[in-house]
């Protein structure tokens, strides 16, 4: 029951800290910053390249993503190995991270990729110079990110076992 009750609790705070970090940049820079390698083809293909300036900046805002990213569910298993008295079983120490990460991971499909850019569409989501694309291309975004998000599982999965493992084995 903790092993449940610590990634429904953790998983959303992660997943609304998270929402509110993207959300944050997403407001606050254009996304041939935030999100240029993450727009499909159909829309990149129609303005320039990232300049070596935008590619940078976007590396700057991605290291407080990731920090957060691996760190809040790295915490999250720290304090439920605590709660088992300092002996937590692989498994569930991998169920935990990777709960969370899945929390995070569905908040940003729902809430990011297919309710503001794939919805709502406001003129902040729109590469400049693409804004004729906004009734297909934009609308197609969501499944374009649905597939990337199914694809990531695998990797992620991996990833979130590595972790659990440190916190168990080391």
């Amino acid at each position: 029951m903790q092993l449940l009750e610590n990634v429904l609790l953790h998983g959303t705070i992660f997943a609304v800290l998270l929402t509110i970090y993207l959300l944050a940049v997403m407001r606050s820079l254009n996304p041939r910053i935030w999100a240029f390698s993450d727009y499909p083809k159909e829309i990149t293909d129609h303005v320039p390249h990232q300049t070596k300036r935008e590619r940078k900046i976007g590396a700057y805002t991605g290291i407080p993503f990731f920090i957060l990213g691996i760190g809040f569910p790295l915490v999250s298993t720290m304090m439920l190995e605590g709660l088992y008295g300092g002996t937590l079983p692989l498994l569930d120490a991998f169920l935990n991270f990777f709960g969370i990460v899945m929390f995070g991971n569905i908040a940003d499909f729902v809430f990011l990729d297919y309710l503001i850019v794939g919805t709502i569409t406001p003129d902040w989501v729109i590469i400049p110079g693409t804004e004729h694309m906004r009734e297909k291309e934009y609308k197609d975004f969501r499944l374009f990110h649905a597939k990337g998000h199914v694809r990531a599982l695998i990797p992620l999965a991996i990833l979130c076992l590595i972790f659990a493992a440190a916190v168990v084995y080391l």
